[in-house]
């Protein structure tokens, strides 16, 4: 049995297709996850007691469900109440709603993670709302959230790989696709393999490298 290079340098122009897809995608779910899941952080603490059991339930559905079998509600029930949405826009949804729901989690743990006297002691001194914001909240939630929140890219990029069930022309799929033509598996797995882990390499190398360079200038906030 031998490794036929040729292969993938014929069918790259449909790999890098399926590639740039899977980035745009993941580009597009990720800020759109974040401003959800800091909507849902703030409902959970401020919203009171029905908001805060209305999130707890998202959360929870949202977390403890496969993520295929997500997706597979969103794409086959929706219709069925007469919603029909293209599968790049249901893979959109679906992976915003799942980053929303982690970091609903992450950052209302941070908020939890601030003493209540450092904000009141903001507003003693007469500080503004804003600058007891940016002064005392930002640095302590930025600096919680950071670790926990850069993994969130990598694993929107792994999970992707699902939206390939309901023909989202993303790597996997268009991997499946040139397999199907050439009969050459093994190359071609190996080809995305290798894709797949530069991508979240250099995902997670640039998160290392913004928190090592957000650190110590929070940490002097702290302090200030």
């Amino acid at each position: 049995m031998s490794f036929d290079t040729a292969v993938i340098l014929d069918n790259w122009p449909v790999l890098a297709r399926g590639f740039g897809n899977t980035v745009l995608i993941c580009a597009v779910a990720l800020p759109l996850g974040f401003a959800l899941g800091t909507a849902l952080a703030l409902a959970r603490l401020r919203g009171g007691s029905i908001a805060a059991t209305a999130v707890s339930a998202y959360v929870e559905i949202f977390r403890n469900i496969p993520f295929l079998i997500q997706v597979f509600l969103l794409f086959y029930v929706l219709p069925m109440f007469g919603v029909r949405l293209s599968p790049v826009t249901v893979s959109i949804g679906a992976l915003t709603a799942y980053a929303g729901a982690y970091l609903a989690e992450i950052l209302r743990g941070a908020l939890q993670s601030i003493p209540h006297g450092q904000v009141e002691a903001g507003y003693a001194l007469g500080l503004r709302s804003l600058t007891v914001f940016r002064k005392v909240l930002l640095p302590h939630v930025v600096g919680y959230v950071l670790p926990a929140a850069t993994s969130l890219p990598i694993t929107l990029i792994k999970e992707s790989a699902i939206l390939s069930a309901i023909t989202v022309p993303e790597l996997t799929y268009m991997a499946q696709d040139v397999i199907g033509r050439t009969f050459s598996p093994v190359e071609i797995f190996t080809a995305i393999a290798l894709l797949y882990w530069g991508l979240t390499a250099l995902v997670a190398a640039i998160s290392r490298g913004l928190e090592h360079r957000l650190q110590p200038h929070l940490a002097a906030r702290r302090a200030g």
